[in-house]
């Protein structure tokens, strides 16, 4: 099994933890018609943005992202990572929060939020120290867990489908486009982690464009499948539109007859390795940063981690949470615009020997 078929499912599973819980209230805000104009448009400008990432990161083979602005000079590692170090915390601590409210309220109703947050961010963390290795391995076992469940989910809402719900259309032209929420749902493109791995496996477009096929169906079906089941007016209101819909379907003939419990389980899978694979970007960009050890970036991945935790423990409610994690899908956006674009633009420059690389 090669690295880039166990980087493509730390693709998916990263869209797929970001996707599940906010995603298709942002595309409900956008539209009331043909919802996947606006899937496919936010698709489209990723696949886009992946190819110009790709394209930059190949005129460095062997070389990281944080390898490359350290070409640029000591000012752009400080300019461009320093924030999306930021950022990062910051999601951490609201993806590992939200995820916790839903499995909350899924499995363990009485059980204090905050011991069900450190367990995750422990395994978490634990991941993230052990390294890149361990993270992909672990990647093709979530994978095989967590895919049957998310199928599983997803066919089993059929039997409840009233196609006279939703009328597929076009909005022409699309306005949603000039939308500040269309900027929110481009934040779910969570590709940046690709340019951290770059340095032992040289990546291709051609396998991620399959991965990519397979996150657009993804995010189609947890958009239609609430549509289809309860129609746009209703879904609009709802938090968590695609766990109703799980939780409106009853198979008697199963043991297991409440959609939720596979909902639950997948989340929990999905939002451990997406925060370890968060927590050790941080941990290579420290250590890169200030020339630490191997040793030395556990102990940035345990601090700022510790960081996060407390930051996700003081949230004060569901909705500021809510708001927050939106600004963060916000800088993730404007991070994955403008940090592939600036690659690209210094590779090409220095291919042609217009910028020279600054001496380590």
């Amino acid at each position: 099994m090669t690295q880039r078929i166990q980087i493509g499912a730390v693709f998916i599973i990263i869209h797929l933890s970001f996707g599940y819980l906010v995603y298709p209230n942002l595309v409900y805000v956008l539209t009331k018609t043909a919802h996947w104009e606006v899937v496919m448009c936010q698709c489209f400008l990723e696949l886009v943005l992946i190819w110009i990432y790709m394209k930059g990161l190949n005129y460095f083979p062997e070389n990281d992202v944080i390898d490359i602005f350290l070409k640029m000079g000591r000012w752009a590692v400080i300019m461009f990572l320093t924030p999306f170090v930021i950022h990062l915390i910051a999601l951490v601590a609201l993806n590992i929060r939200l995820h916790t409210e839903v499995i909350i309220s899924i499995f363990l109703p009485r059980t204090p939020y905050w011991s069900i947050m450190a367990l995750l961010f422990f395994i978490s963390v634990y991941t993230a120290i052990k390294g890149l290795g361990t993270i992909l391995r672990s990647s093709i076992f979530i994978f095989l867990i967590v895919f049957p469940l998310v199928l599983f989910n997803i066919f089993s809402s059929f039997i409840n489908f009233d196609l006279n719900n939703v009328t597929l259309g076009w909005n022409s032209p699309p306005k949603f486009l000039l939308n500040k929420n269309f900027c929110y749902l481009l934040g779910f493109s969570s590709f940046l982690f690709l340019g951290f791995m770059t340095s032992k496996t040289k990546l291709t477009f051609r396998p991620f464009f399959i991965a990519w096929v397979s996150v657009t169906l993804f995010f189609l079906s947890v958009v239609y499948i609430p549509l289809y089941i309860f129609g746009q007016e209703p879904v609009v209101v709802m938090t968590h539109p695609f766990m109703e819909a799980m939780d409106s379907i009853d198979i008697s003939w199963f043991s297991f007859n409440r959609q939720p419990l596979f909902f639950g389980l997948s989340l929990i899978g999905l939002v451990i390795l997406a925060n370890a694979v968060i927590l050790w970007m941080i941990g290579r960009i420290m250590q890169k940063m200030l020339k630490c050890s191997k040793g030395e970036s556990s102990y940035w991945i345990i601090a700022f981690s510790v960081i996060a935790f407390i930051f996700a423990l003081f949230i004060p409610n569901k909705t500021l949470m809510e708001k927050w994690f939106l600004y963060s899908t916000g800088a993730q956006a404007y991070l994955m615009i403008i940090i592939p674009c600036t690659i690209f633009i210094y590779g090409f420059l220095s291919k042609r020997g217009v910028v020279g690389n600054e001496k380590k």
